[in-house]
């Protein structure tokens, strides 16, 4: 063994007995670790000679008596890329195979001597010895081979034919195949692997008729990459090859879709969709998991990267490749810098994403809107997914009756709105429905199938006088970890496990498999346990114990399959199930529902929200229970120490010092409301907010006035901001009017209510009032707990600045203010997917007594002139008539409504008021009582 010199070179020994080992002629003494040992060259090249010996039983490998496989370390062999030029001798009549570009052959008496030479750095190659038949055929200056272990000229044929074939295919993909030879070796170990210059086949694989046309491209293609191009500190050869051979197999086919999705289930049945390790770790098939971690994910990233760059570029990096890094190891981080340089664009976060951190993304989609203007329907959408981020390109489709078409939406962060506007009516969205990306399935996508079983143990159920029939299926689900439970009737627990039921046909499931037995053979069902997703329930019936045992060999192999029939030692028939394509979103009549079950205790919720920044309480201003149920919220985040502060839309930002002079106990209620103008600025009872009012001043909580002064908003409401002075426009929040989703949202709302909007004829200027009232709620409560670190806050307002995160939640994220969660009062609302991060319905309580007196008045130079008096009220009962002038109440007189509104607040049940009115030319004074 000729060492470099300057380098450390480790040699594995295997099971082998090491005899006198040399350094440049000088005997050394290695020390074993781990079944290797060490050498340091220094100055020179040094030749490092080892005797040893071995027997067959310690090497890994398999002997038979026409032949044997020896796999690597059957000899001596440096860890690592080494050329070889192998000696050996065996009977004659016996062939040996291993990896060589050059080989000699002489036969001497009884022996026949080989010397196997391989010119290029490899890792070192297993050796192949029998009595083998010998078939060829010239490729230019190449020779492609087959070894059989017994004559077959017509195998011999297939298999030459379509070896020509697949290599001039691959030629020109990727250029030059890297070898002057190509071994195929039949071998007795039961095997698919491809090695420098040769291919080992076991000799029941090598005669399945689909071997040919679909494994044995996937071990040509190694020639170039893993054989030819090796793999540094991890796999990714596998991956490759699989998307460059498998996948494409499948798409000639017109299988393509069907062979990207069964790749997705294997990933969510045999690693319950979660990667053990991240795919830069993969180092080989262990299991049927790392096999879906390695080859699965590992071929959607380079089909991630072919949608990223284009076929043109992908294919120039492919060649750059196999010609430029031929006989080298390429790591994941080189293929990283070899395809941004074809992309034109640092891929580097793209493999961080896919390859260096585990998982996979998990999306949704939800409805905000669908109406139609003018023949043209207008639909809001939110596309989102849940942490870790990934930097996405996702397919949406829309569907109606005689259309699809398909908009492909950047996601890069939790959620994006869409707004699209469609030529006819949509009836569905299907996200990623020919499944363009590695993801997480939705359960209604993943079809009923054995693979389920391999998912998470269960239980199995028989009757005790079957065991005998069903005992090789009981040995392969108890290696499984599966219990095995006797049952002596049709009824059994249905727990949130797999269930395989034996010869029991479960009465109350047996809607659920209506298909009548046959006579003969062995039956299989499988069917979703309809109290766990993702878990299975596996009927099968039979009456002969070899259908069984054939059905235990092959199950793994089926795995795809909901339904089986075993006849005569053979499967005749499976049936494979697809599931639904794609995240789907109905726009038909939607119905939703929730389990009553998970239903969550107000304590529950308090618990999940109470450490966010800023917590969003959307209220129905009337509702005296929302506001109740805000102040127990307050209540609870105080009592566990919490700094609260209260943010307010009933209170406008000029009038902050009235608050603040209110909450220090400067100035009592009715000189807060006259101050800060609440009668004419918000219309509902103050009774209904005192109590959170009561309370901040009683614990000392700061209330921050969030709103924007109302002649500001009402004059943007009439004119639009165009219409602002600069003085105006130079207070105005930063705001962004581009959420075409908002737009559409309250778009509907106005539609809906044009009465109530007779002060704003023109849409744009309302939707850039609402705005403007959000950002300024926004900003202003920003801009307070910017300054104040320690604070949490609390924001009351309307259901509408909250609802879908449209208004204040996403203001708030614009400005960085990411701890945000938002809850919504309600009484009649309909639950809908984003409406809001938890949805409350208070049982209702009836408000406190609000005096009031029953009549319409217009402010005038005169007083205030009744304009209207309501049938069965207060204003009745006294006399009151349309057309008095109301003066003064109490002695106050009456200048304003709110002056009015202000007297009547502090009013209670059995309380007199004194009216003053003049009803013509007289002046009168009436006593009402409430």
């Amino acid at each position: 063994m000729e060492l470099p010199r300057g380098k450390v070179v480790w040699v594995r020994t295997g099971g082998m007995v090491l005899g006198r080992v040399l350094l440049g002629g000088r005997p050394i003494r290695p020390e074993i670790e781990k079944d290797r040992f060490r050498v340091l060259t220094v100055g020179r090249t040094e030749t490092l000679e080892i005797h040893f010996r071995a027997s067959l039983s310690a090497l890994k490998g398999v002997v038979r008596e026409r032949a044997g496989v020896l796999l690597p370390p059957w000899f001596p062999a440096p860890e690592g890329l080494a050329s070889y030029d192998l000696h050996l001798t065996l009977p004659q009549g016996f062939r040996a195979v291993t990896a060589a570009e050059k080989i000699e052959a002489r036969s001497r008496g009884r022996s026949r001597s080989y010397r196997f030479v391989l010119g290029h750095p490899v890792p070192a190659a297993p050796l192949i010895f029998g009595r083998y038949e010998y078939y060829y055929r010239k490729w230019g200056s190449r020779i492609v081979s087959l070894y059989l272990l017994s004559p077959d000229p017509d195998l011999a044929r297939t298999y030459l034919d379509r070896a020509l074939e697949v290599l001039a295919e691959y030629q020109r993909l990727l250029g030059p195949y890297p070898y002057r030879r190509l071994s195929m070796v039949e071998v007795p170990e039961e095997v698919g692997e491809a090695y420098p210059t040769m291919i080992l086949l076991g000799s029941r694989v090598l005669r399945l008729p689909f071997i040919p046309e679909v494994s044995l491209p996937h071990e040509i293609l190694h020639q170039w990459f893993g054989c030819g191009v090796f793999p540094a500190e991890s796999n990714w050869t596998e991956g490759l090859v699989t998307y460059l051979a498998d996948w494409h197999q499948a798409e000639k086919k017109g299988r393509g879709l069907a062979y990207r999705k069964n790749l997705q289930l294997a990933h969510e049945s045999w690693c319950q969709g979660e990667d053990p390790f991240p795919l830069a770790q993969f180092q080989g098939r262990k299991d049927r998991c790392t096999q879906a971690l390695g080859y699965g994910k590992g071929a959607y990233v380079f089909y991630m990267l072919v949608q990223r760059l284009g076929e043109e570029a992908f294919s120039g990096a492919l060649k750059e490749l196999a010609q430029t890094r031929v006989f080298q190891e390429v790591s994941w981080r080189d293929l990283a810098a070899l395809f941004s340089k074809w992309a034109g664009e640092d891929l580097s976060g793209f493999f961080e994403e896919w390859v260096f951190r585990r998982g996979k993304p998990r999306l949704g989609i939800t409805r905000n809107f669908l109406w139609e203007k003018e023949g043209r329907y207008h639909l809001g959408l939110t596309l989102y997914q849940e942490p870790p981020f990934y930097h996405l390109r996702v397919p949406v489709v829309v569907r109606g009756p005689d259309f699809a078409k398909t908009f492909y939406v950047e996601l890069s962060g939790p959620k994006k709105v869409l707004t699209l506007e469609l030529e006819h009516r949509p009836e569905e969205v299907l996200v990623d429905p020919e499944y363009r990306l590695w993801r997480k399935l939705a359960e209604y996508e993943i079809p009923p199938h054995l693979g389920l079983l391999w998912s998470a143990p269960g239980r199995v159920y028989l009757p005790r006088e079957d065991w005998p029939l069903y005992q090789p299926l009981i040995h392969f689900f108890r290696h499984l970890g599966y219990q095995v439970f006797p049952r002596e009737d049709q009824k059994f627990p249905l727990g949130p496990e797999n269930l395989v039921l034996m010869g029991l046909k479960p009465s109350g499931l047996a809607f659920a498999i209506p298909e009548k037995t046959p006579a003969e053979g062995l039956y299989l069902r499988v069917i979703k346990n309809p109290a766990r997703p993702r878990r299975v329930l596996v009927w099968l019936k039979t009456s002969r114990k070899e259908e069984v045992q054939t059905l235990a060999a092959k199950l793994e192999h089926y795995w795809r399959s909901d339904r089986l029939f075993v006849r005569d030692g053979r499967v005749v028939e499976a049936h494979l199930s697809e599931g639904r394509k794609g995240l789907h979103l109905d726009l038909q009549a939607e119905v939703t529902g929730l389990p009553v079950r998970d239903l969550l205790p107000f304590e529950e919720i308090l618990r999940r929200v109470a450490l966010y920044r800023v917590i969003l309480v959307g209220e129905e201003h009337d509702r005296y229970e929302h506001h109740l149920t805000q102040l127990r919220l307050i209540q609870a985040l105080v009592e566990q120490g919490h700094r609260v502060a209260l943010g307010l839309e009933m209170f406008q930002r000029p009038f902050q010092k009235a608050l603040d002079d209110f909450l220090a106990g400067r100035i009592d209620e009715r000189t807060l409301l006259r101050r800060t103008e609440y009668f004419k600025r918000w219309r509902f009872d103050w009774k209904l907010y005192r109590p959170l009012l009561l309370y901040a001043r009683k614990e000392g909580l700061p209330v921050v006035a969030l709103n924007a002064p109302s002649e500001l908003v009402k004059k943007v409401s009439r004119k639009g901001l165009s219409a602002l002075s600069v003085e105006e426009k130079g207070g105005l929040p930063q705001m962004d009017l581009d959420q075409e989703a908002y737009r559409a949202f309250l778009w509907k709302i106005y539609q809906d209510h044009r009465e109530s909007f007779r002060d704003f004829p023109r849409f744009e200027n309302f939707y850039q009032a609402q705005v403007l009232w959000d950002e300024t709620m926004a900003e202003t409560a920003w801009r307070w707990l910017k300054e104040r670190p320690d604070y949490q806050m609390v924001i009351l307002c309307g259901k509408g600045h909250v609802a879908f995160g449209y208004g204040i939640p996403s203001r708030l994220r614009r400005r960085g203010l990411s701890s945000v969660v938002s809850l919504v009062l309600a009484s009649r609302d309909r639950l809908r997917p984003g409406y809001a991060d938890f949805v409350l319905y208070p049982e209702p309580v009836s408000p406190p007594f609000s005096a009031r007196l029953g009549v319409w008045l217009e402010e005038t130079a005169q007083g205030l002139k009744v304009v209207r008096v309501e049938k069965g009220t207060v204003a009745e009962k006294y006399g009151l008539k349309a057309g008095d002038y109301l003066l003064a109440a109490d002695g106050e007189k009456l200048s304003t409504v709110s002056d009015l509104r202000l007297i009547l607040t502090f009013k209670e049940q059995g309380d007199e008021l004194t009216l003053l009115l003049r009803r013509g030319p007289q002046q009168k004074e009436i006593k009402v009582k409430f």
